[in-house]
């Protein structure tokens, strides 16, 4: 019988009183080079139900999964945009959404390694135009899984309807063959334009920790406009 209350204890506590990796948030810094004169940080932050994005060509990005609704601020605007699925569904229908455009096609090319992360190497076309190099961790080499970016994915699919195809493209996420075209986490993303290298995107650090909630609502004072 003691052995019996002993394992019950031990599964209440395993189940109940540690919080999973992913109970405790998600903090997944980047750091881009060549959009600018300086280096520019990155950062998406995740809960279990919310999370935030610098997006850039987009602005920063809050996602609530149980409202579905996402709330945009852009640079330099103390404002935001407010989408839900439905206002989504209403501009598409009134010819607001975003222009079609040809998915990314991906092509394995070799092995790589980003500071800590062996990575492999994939280039990213679209049509004949080259238009991205990513250098992808996965399983044991990155502590990371596609579970973790559940609320990145219900983000970027309720973006897809107002949002260009190549800002929702450099959103970093943990992808798959099946849905993005390369299997793990893009460590490193290399853009091109004219042919020329553009920006540099590389990982610098995943910190599982509690995100404070202010980090994950927008900002106190912001009016909210139309869209």
């Amino acid at each position: 019988m003691n052995r019996v209350k002993l394992l019950i204890a031990a599964l209440f506590i395993t189940t109940f009183a540690t919080p999973s990796a992913f109970g405790q948030g998600l903090t997944i810094v980047m750091s881009q080079t060549g959009a600018g004169p300086q280096p520019a940080q990155q950062i998406m932050q995740m809960a279990q139900t919310r999370g935030r994005f610098d997006v850039a060509g987009l602005g920063q990005v809050f996602y609530n999964s149980e409202s579905k609704t996402m709330r945009v601020v852009p640079a330099v605007m103390k404002a935001y945009m407010e989408y839900t699925p439905e206002s989504v569904r209403q501009a598409v229908a009134a010819g607001r959404g975003a222009a079609p455009a040809q998915r990314l096609t991906y092509r394995r090319t070799g092995t790589g390694k980003v500071r800590n992360w062996p990575c492999t190497t994939y280039e990213g076309v679209r049509g004949t135009e080259k238009i991205v190099e990513i250098c992808v961790a996965e399983g044991a080499g990155i502590a990371l899984t596609a579970a973790d970016f559940k609320i990145a994915q219900e983000a970027i699919d309720l973006a897809k309807g107002f949002t260009a195809q190549d800002t929702l493209e450099s959103i970093p996420i943990y992808g798959t063959v099946e849905k993005q075209g390369y299997a793990g986490f893009p460590v490193r993303r290399i853009t091109f334009k004219n042919g020329q290298q553009a920006t540099t995107t590389e990982l610098v650090e995943i910190r599982r920790e509690a995100v404070p909630a202010a980090s994950l609502e927008v900002p106190a004072g912001f009016i909210k406009v139309g869209q």
